[in-house]
């Protein structure tokens, strides 16, 4: 747009069609007001310049900067935000929740002995300070606790996509935040509750009034509290949940077992690792990730034994079930998978192969071993099913999946070259993560360059 004058002393606007710039190529305007002007006007400026130096080249310099600093600022933004979801750990790291009663009663005891201001001579002016002291002590003793919880309980978003995973599959969907949510409305209504009766107390007239109102300030703050302190009661319970998950060390390699339910997953992680698994002749045993640590050749790995799955869609799985799928998509794992083929587990061969097929082809790019267990019963125990219509389940439930390790935890057989065979497994998955370390640095340094 231009504008021109008239005889009149009006101004006319023209507008003048113009192509907008690609934002990296756009200019400051001083550099496009330096070169809209005439030539000879441009090399005056150049004279008042230092020797060497142009308006463009300066021009040039404060865009490239700009533009540098604000790409710099959002890939150090999400590469924070990749760092913070790439560590796990962070259940270990909430604070102790005191139960509602001894917040209480510390609170109470804390807040009696708030002494009044020193130096006040009249009787009434120094009771009515020592009950708005007292009560203001008390508000702060039973919310600041409240606070720190609600601050320091890890976000959702902030958390691994595994332990986020646990948190809704232990608790259910929205319950997490719904305690927290709890807590916090807690705390605001006792320090609302607090302030106004410690103003109130603060206006006093005589000694008499100020005991009075410092009573019933107390009483409205204790029964603010008891009236949401099931709040804090379920903090502490959802506290001791998180602090006694499993804890996984992403740099160290991890094998999980999987496989339907009493397969024999929990006597394997027995022999295989200091992990001590119920074990038991009935399905579920198992409700939740177990772990362990296996030490060979001075080298530490760690082990998981997870609940077994039924022969259903993921979308039918119960969260006991889930808890496995977390640990397939979530931790750089190994797999074990273990298989019954003498259906002394009480799942047939068919459903095994059918669930076996369904995980195999889900996580397939894991590092892998199959391995049937219960061998020294096969023969010995006739199968609940005999014709199978499908070839490949009948091939399966012949000789199982093709480089199978046939193991009795009875008997002992193949435990020795079990072992081997994981070791082999686990020296292969650290391998796989210091490459992924390697390049995941190797892409830090790259995206640090300003271009």
């Amino acid at each position: 747009m231009r504008a021109t004058a008239t005889a009149g002393g009006r101004a006319v606007f023209h507008l003048q069609h113009l192509r907008p710039r690609p934002p990296w190529r756009a200019l400051p305007p001083a550099a496009t007001t330096h070169l809209s002007r005439s030539a000879p006007a441009r090399r005056a400026d150049h004279r008042c310049l230092p020797k060497g130096v142009s308006l463009c080249r300066r021009a040039h310099a404060t865009c490239s900067y700009s533009l540098d600093d604000k790409l710099q600022g959002e890939l150090d933004d999400t590469q924070g935000e990749q760092r913070k979801l790439e560590t796990v750990g962070a259940f270990q790291k909430i604070p102790m929740v005191m139960p509602a009663t001894d917040i209480l009663m510390s609170a109470q005891r804390k807040s009696r002995n708030v002494p009044p201001t020193k130096g006040i001579a009249n009787i009434a002016k120094r009771e009515r300070n020592k009950g708005a002291k007292q009560l203001d002590a008390l508000m702060k003793e039973l919310s600041v606790p409240l606070r720190t919880y609600t601050e320091n309980f890890p976000k959702r978003r902030d958390l691994h996509p595994y332990e986020r995973s646990l948190i809704e599959l232990t608790f259910g969907e929205g319950y997490y935040e719904q305690v927290l949510g709890r807590v916090d409305t807690l705390r605001k209504r006792i320090t609302s509750v607090g302030k106004q009766h410690a103003s109130v107390c603060a206006k006093s007239t005589t000694k008499r009034e100020a005991e009075e109102r410092l009573t019933e300030g107390r009483k409205k703050l204790e029964e603010a509290f008891q009236h949401g302190k099931h709040a804090i009661d379920d903090l502490v319970n959802v506290a001791k949940a998180l602090r006694s998950m499993p804890v996984v060390d992403l740099h160290i390699p991890t094998l999980c077992l999987v496989g339907s339910p009493n397969v024999g997953k929990s006597s394997l992680v027995r022999i295989l690792s200091s992990g001590k698994p119920e074990v038991c002749s009935y399905p579920f045993t198992t409700r939740g990730i177990l772990m362990g640590h296996i030490v060979s050749n001075q080298e530490r790995f760690q082990v998981t034994d997870t609940p077994g799955l039924l022969t259903r869609h993921d979308d039918d799985r119960n969260n006991i079930e889930r808890l496995t799928l977390a640990v397939l998509s979530y931790l750089p794992i190994a797999v074990l998978y273990v298989h019954d083929l003498s259906e002394d587990c009480g799942t047939s061969v068919a459903d095994q192969y059918i669930t076996y097929k369904h995980i195999k082809d889900r996580f397939g790019d894991r590092l892998w071993l199959d391995v049937i267990s219960k061998c020294d019963l096969l023969g010995k125990k006739e199968p609940i099913s005999f014709h199978d219509a499908d070839e490949d389940v009948a091939r399966y439930r012949r000789l199982g999946p093709e480089g199978a390790l046939q193991v009795s935890v009875q008997t002992e057989i193949g435990v020795k070259q079990l072992k081997e065979r994981v070791h082999e497994l686990l020296t292969s998955q650290m391998a796989r993560i210091k490459s992924s370390k390697a390049e995941h640095e190797t892409h830090e340094v790259g995206t640090s360059v300003v271009y």
